[in-house]
């Protein structure tokens, strides 16, 4: 049967305001495959949690003062992904407190289980906290638009298996972290000539270990600095691996969906 007009235009006119609640802000740098999500509308992605009144709704200016309050109250440093492909687990560093309890919020409010590894770069990171889908953006601005300030620490680098937080490079002179974009750091080894190249270049000054790091296991140097990292993979890198190969798009969107959950181990 084939549909009456009217029909078809309340459709289209669907598919439209969709497309149009859908969007996120975008990116152009290959550097910026850290940044925020690009706008691609192919995720397909579980429920909308209820809203929780009793939470506040977060800006810049209230975040750190109710997360050191939230932190306080829910010490966990420990999280584990769970994906089709197996399980990554996480420590989150006590040292980086406000991107710690900011992770441990988002988990406890099952934010992350509407999103989705929605980058994938080859031997660079595995990004995901965020989706193109509608749901997941709504539930996103319900928590609050905010960002974090960088929670910098010399000796928290970007070795394989490091976490860190996805930015803005643009209009963000204070290098302030995405609230709920995360990424999964892997990486070439380098020798002892390499490494000291980039160092002199960025400016970073490494100990003899942290040089050792990253010729032996490898990482992203350039990343040191430019992104706060807060934790790091103790369990699952082979996992983080096997997602690291799968295929994607021109700008890094894997074709088939990889939708994960995160829940608080201890």
């Amino acid at each position: 049967m084939i549909p009456c007009s009217k029909h078809i235009l309340f459709v289209l006119f669907t598919l439209f305001v969709l497309t149009r609640c859908g969007s996120s802000d975008t990116t152009n740098q290959q550097k910026e495959s850290t940044g925020a999500t690009p706008n691609i509308n192919k995720t397909t992605k579980k429920f909308a949690p209820d809203k929780e009144p009793e939470f506040p709704k977060l800006t810049t200016e209230t975040a750190v003062d109710f997360l050191t309050e939230y932190g306080k109250k829910n010490p966990e440093t420990i999280v584990e992904i769970i994906t089709s492909y197996g399980n990554i687990k996480m420590r989150l560093f006590e040292d980086t407190p406000i991107h710690r309890a900011n992770f441990i919020y988002l988990t406890k409010r099952k934010f992350f289980d509407m999103t989705v590894f929605y980058r994938v770069a080859e031997n660079f990171v595995c990004q995901a906290g965020n989706s193109d889908d509608w749901e997941t953006q709504r539930y996103r601005k319900d928590i609050g638009k905010y960002v974090l300030h960088p929670e910098f620490r010399s000796h928290h680098i970007h070795q394989v298996g490091a976490v860190a937080a996805a930015r803005q490079y643009i209009n963000n002179p204070d290098k302030n972290s995405s609230a709920f974009e995360f990424y999964i750091t892997l990486g070439p080894t380098y020798n002892d000539g390499t490494i000291r190249a980039i160092a002199r270049e960025t400016g970073v000054k490494y100990t003899r270990e942290q040089l050792d790091v990253y010729i032996e296991k490898g990482g992203q140097p350039t990343l040191d600095q430019e992104h706060t990292v807060f934790g790091e993979v103790i369990e699952g890198m082979d996992v983080v691996y096997e997602i690291n190969k799968v295929r994607v798009d021109g700008r890094d969107w894997p074709h088939d969906d990889i939708p994960i959950d995160i829940r608080v181990v201890e």
